[in-house]
């Protein structure tokens, strides 16, 4: 791995990312994790740091050159839009299924075949992390509503104006990840913050973490 100012894109995992890493005991194992949408590796780069085989699925080529850069060959790279299916990811079953920034960005058609065509590669007992956004987080209604709780962006102070963002009650994303991924006894954690972009004050941002085994 590259020294940190050496990193392209962003420097450190997410937060709750390493909460789960080493409250379930990541830490003292190896396996295989896949990372669906995991741009330029800043959250594999924790698992690469203990001798993980790594997986980015991303859409973006570029974000992908930024990852083998960052992590070198150690991480297979997958180019592929998740919004048409879950590509082949090879025979070897996931140990550690992590995906933290994707599923607001999927309809709800497109997250249910994500998630039950992903189930069908997870290992026995695979560990499960999904950080995804919620009903009451500043974006949601801020746009056209293309389904329930879906709404097509009009916050240019984000970045996303013009995409699409489903917006989770906690309950049925709960219930959504046991259904169609087989999580068992999920933790779930919300998170809410305000935070500054483009030089605009934008709050509440509130995301959902859930995390867990499957059966």
């Amino acid at each position: 791995m590259r020294a940190l100012p050496d990193i392209r894109g962003l420097k450190y995992p997410d937060e709750f990312i390493a909460r789960h890493f080493f409250k379930r005991g990541l830490h003292q194992k190896t396996g295989r994790v896949v990372e669906l949408g995991g741009g330029t590796g800043n959250n594999l780069s924790l698992y690469a740091a203990y001798g993980w085989d790594l997986t980015n699925v991303d859409y973006s080529a570029a974000a992908l050159a930024d990852c083998r850069w960052n992590l070198g060959e150690a991480v297979t790279l997958i180019e592929a839009d998740l919004s048409k299916g879950l590509p082949d990811l090879g025979a070897t079953p996931i140990d550690v299924l992590l995906i933290p920034n994707l599923l607001c960005y999927l309809t709800s058609a497109q997250a249910s075949a994500v998630l039950t065509a992903a189930r069908a590669r997870l290992a026995p007992g695979a560990e499960v992390f999904v950080r995804t956004r919620l009903i009451d987080d500043f974006r949601c209604g801020k746009g056209v509503e293309e389904e329930p709780n879906g709404w097509r962006l009009a916050t240019p102070e984000t970045g996303e104006a013009g995409l699409f963002n489903l917006f989770y009650t906690e309950d049925g994303l709960v219930r959504r990840l046991v259904e169609e991924l087989g999580l068992t006894q999920p933790t779930a954690l919300k998170v809410a913050f305000d935070n500054i972009q483009n030089g605009v004050f934008v709050s509440p941002n509130s995301d959902l973490v859930v995390w867990g085994a499957t059966a």
